[in-house]
C-alpha cells in the first residue's frame, strides 16, 4: 500500500492563503464579490483550483475539498471540520490556522455583508479593518459587526493549542491524519505532533519569507510558493508512511 491508496480525499480549512487568493493574477472575482455580484466563496473559487491542497490530492489522485475562505477564522475552520471530516472519513487533513484576531458571529440579515459566508456567518477581526474597509465605501458591501469587534472586543480571541487539541480528537475520530498548518504565526508549540513546522521556519508567511517568493498586491504568495508546499507536505507523507501497516505516523 502507498500514500496514494492511503487516502479517500484532502479537506482543507483556513484563510485566504489555503483559498488561493490572488493566485492567477485576475481580480476580477473579487471586484464582483465585493460589488455583490457573486459569493465570497464563488470569489475564492479560482484560486482553490491552484493552491497547494488541489495540488497534493492531483498528486495523489484523489477528490479535494476546500473549504477555506479569503478572511476566514479558526472558528469558521473547527465549525467545518465537524461535518466534512464525516462526511468524507479517511481523509488528510491540511487545517490551516489564521489569526487569533479573527473569529465569526452568525448574521442571517438581509444584505452584503463584507466576510459573510453561504452559511450566514459573518467573519470578523483586522482583516476586514483600514484599507479594504475604504475600498467597501462606495459600494453596498457592509460591514456593521467588524467595526464594533476591533474597538471593543479585539483580543486574542481563541487558543490555537487548545483547538488543534479538539481538531487532533475529531481527526483520530473520522480521518487518516491531520497536517496542522501555521500559516502566519507561531502561537503552536511546534513540538505538538502533527504540526508542520515548513523547514524550521514555523509557519508559512516566514517560510515563503526565508525562500524569497514574491508577495502579491494583497500580500499573497504566488504559484511557485502554492507549488513549493505542496511538494513539501508530499515529501513528508512519503517519509512517515509506514507500507507494513499501510498508515501514516
Amino acid at each position: 500500500m502507498t500514500p496514494e491508496k492511503k487516502f479517500n480525499s484532502v479537506i482543507a480549512f483556513g484563510d485566504s492563503h489555503v483559498a488561493g487568493c490572488e493566485l492567477g493574477g485576475d481580480i476580477t472575482q473579487l471586484v464582483n464579490y465585493i460589488n455583490g455580484i457573486i459569493s465570497l466563496e464563488e470569489a475564492d473559487a479560482p484560486g482553490k483550483k491552484l493552491a497547494f491542497p488541489q495540488i497534493i490530492a492531483d498528486h495523489l489522485n484523489i477528490p479535494c475539498y476546500n473549504y477555506s475562505i479569503s478572511g476566514g477564522s479558526n472558528a469558521r475552520s473547527l465549525r467545518l471540520l465537524v461535518k466534512a471530516i464525516q462526511e468524507h472519513p479517511n481523509s488528510l487533513i491540511l487545517f490551516g490556522y489564521t489569526s487569533t484576531d479573527r473569529t465569526e458571529f452568525y448574521y442571517p440579515t438581509e444584505g452584503l455583508y463584507l466576510g459573510r459566508d453561504n452559511d450566514n456567518f459573518i467573519q470578523v477581526g483586522m482583516q476586514w479593518y483600514g484599507e479594504i474597509a475604504n475600498i467597501i465605501k462606495n459600494t453596498k458591501m457592509q460591514h456593521p459587526v467588524n467595526d464594533l469587534f476591533v474597538n471593543n472586543l479585539l483580543y486574542a480571541y481563541n487558543n490555537i493549542n487548545d483547538i488543534m487539541f479538539i481538531v487532533d480528537n475529531l481527526c483520530t475520530l473520522n480521518a487518516t491524519k491531520v497536517f496542522h498548518l501555521p500559516m502566519a504565526q507561531e502561537e503552536i508549540a511546534v513540538d505538538t505532533i502533527n504540526v508542520f513546522t515548513f523547514e524550521g521556519n514555523g509557519n508559512y508567511v516566514d517560510w515563503c519569507t526565508a525562500n524569497k517568493f514574491i508577495r502579491s498586491p494583497m500580500l499573497h504568495y504566488g504559484q511557485d510558493a502554492h507549488n513549493a508546499l505542496a511538494k513539501l507536505i508530499i515529501k513528508d507523507l512519503v517519509r512517515t508512511f509506514d507500507p507494513k501497516t499501510g498508515s501514516h505516523l
